[in-house]
């Protein structure tokens, strides 16, 4: 689907002077995504790595299928962190945003 997008005349003025006016504007737009994407990134990044240092440095995969299957280490778990679920809840959703954010950045620069 294209959209249409309204740009200050004196921008597209001066864009014509250059040349084509939509590469640029494009290339901007791209540009910004990729840096607002980047933050997003860093932010998930960083709040996985929190959890990951919580809980044993491994990832959220492990955590998950260790609790599930090791009754004891769930035990520990539970005692040194009674709030461990709601934990693991914000947990997977960080770790989702992370692999949402880095596929669509994937995705962006491998089409430019």
């Amino acid at each position: 689907m294209m959209e249409t997008v309204a740009l200050a005349e004196r921008y597209i003025s001066t864009l014509q002077v250059f040349g084509e006016v939509n590469e640029p504007v494009n290339r901007a737009v791209e540009q910004y995504l990729v840096d607002r994407i980047i933050e997003r990134i860093k932010l998930a990044r960083s709040k996985v790595l929190e959890y990951q240092a919580a809980y044993d440095d491994q990832d959220y995969a492990a955590f998950s299928r260790r609790v599930q299957i090791d009754r004891d280490y769930c035990d520990q778990v539970r005692q040194a962190n009674p709030l461990w679920e709601q934990d693991t809840l914000e947990w997977m959703y960080w770790a989702e945003e992370l692999q949402t954010w880095t596929q669509q950045l994937n995705d962006i620069l491998s089409s430019s």
